[in-house]
C-alpha cells in the first residue's frame, strides 16, 4: 500500500531524533571538558559520564535505525533485535519490560517487527511514570499483544487520531509525530492494530496481519 508523508512529518521526525540525541551527545562533550579543566583528578568521573552517554546514544541510534530506517523493513527484524533495541531504549527510563517466549520472526508478516518496536516506544510514551510493559508474541510470532500497566497509562491528546492517520498534519508537533509515523507504517505494511483502555492502570495494543 502506497503512503505519502507530508514534508512536515519528515521535518518533525528529524527534529525528534535530533532532540533525543542531543542529551547523550552533549554529556559526552561535558565529560571531555571536565577532563580538560580538572585533569586526572576527575578522570574517572569524566570517563564514567562519557561511557554512560555513549551507551545511551548508541542505544537510541540502534532503535532509530530499526524503528524508522530501512533496516527494519528490508530485512526481517528478529525477536532478539526487538529485545536488545527496546531494552537499550528504556534503560534510562522508569518502565520495565517483560518478554514472552522467544519466537522466530522469519515467517512473520513483513514489517511486523518494525511496527512492534514502534508500538513499544509509543507504550512508554503513554506511561511516563513507573510501570511494566509486557510483550507477548502470539500465533508463532505472527501477532503481538503489548500490555501496559502503570499509574495511569493512556493516550495523550491526538495520539489515537495520529495512529489512524486522521490527525491534521498541520497541527502535528514533535510529541505526536511518533504516533503518526507508527500509524503510517501500520497502513503501509497492511497490519491491523487494536487497542484498549482496560482500566485506569492498564491499556493494551494488539497487532497482526490484516
Amino acid at each position: 500500500m502506497g503512503i505519502t508523508l507530508h514534508p512536515r512529518v519528515l521535518e518533525l521526525l528529524s527534529s525528534r531524533i535530533c532532540h533525543d540525541l542531543v542529551s547523550p551527545v552533549g554529556a559526552v562533550n561535558n565529560g571531555i571538558e571536565l577532563m580538560r579543566e580538572m585533569g586526572t583528578d576527575m578522570a574517572d568521573d569524566a570517563l564514567d559520564l562519557i561511557e554512560s552517554s555513549v551507551g545511551q546514544a548508541a542505544a537510541r541510534l540502534k532503535l532509530f535505525r530499526l524503528a524508522y530506517g530501512a533496516a527494519g523493513s528490508e530485512k526481517q527484524v528478529s525477536f532478539q533485535d526487538l529485545q536488545q533495541s527496546f531494552e537499550g531504549w528504556i534503560s534510562a527510563g522508569r518502565n520495565n519490560v517483560e518478554w514472552g517466549d522467544h519466537v522466530d520472526l522469519f515467517d512473520a508478516p513483513k514489517g511486523l517487527g518494525k511496527v512492534v518496536l514502534n508500538l513499544l516506544v509509543l507504550a512508554e510514551e503513554c506511561n511516563p511514570g513507573d510501570g511494566t510493559i509486557t510483550v507477548a508474541p502470539e500465533d508463532e510470532g505472527h501477532a503481538f499483544h503489548i500490555h501496559i500497566q502503570g499509574k495511569r497509562p493512556s493516550f495523550h491528546d491526538g495520539m489515537e487520531a495520529c495512529l489512524a492517520m486522521t490527525f491534521p498534519v498541520e497541527e502535528l508537533d514533535p510529541r505526536l509525530v511518533h504516533a503518526y509515523v507508527t500509524g503510517a507504517f501500520i497502513q503501509y505494511f497492511n497490519l491491523n492494530l487494536t487497542h484498549e483502555q482496560i482500566s485506569e492502570t492498564e491499556m493494551s495494543f494488539h497487532v497482526k496481519a490484516a
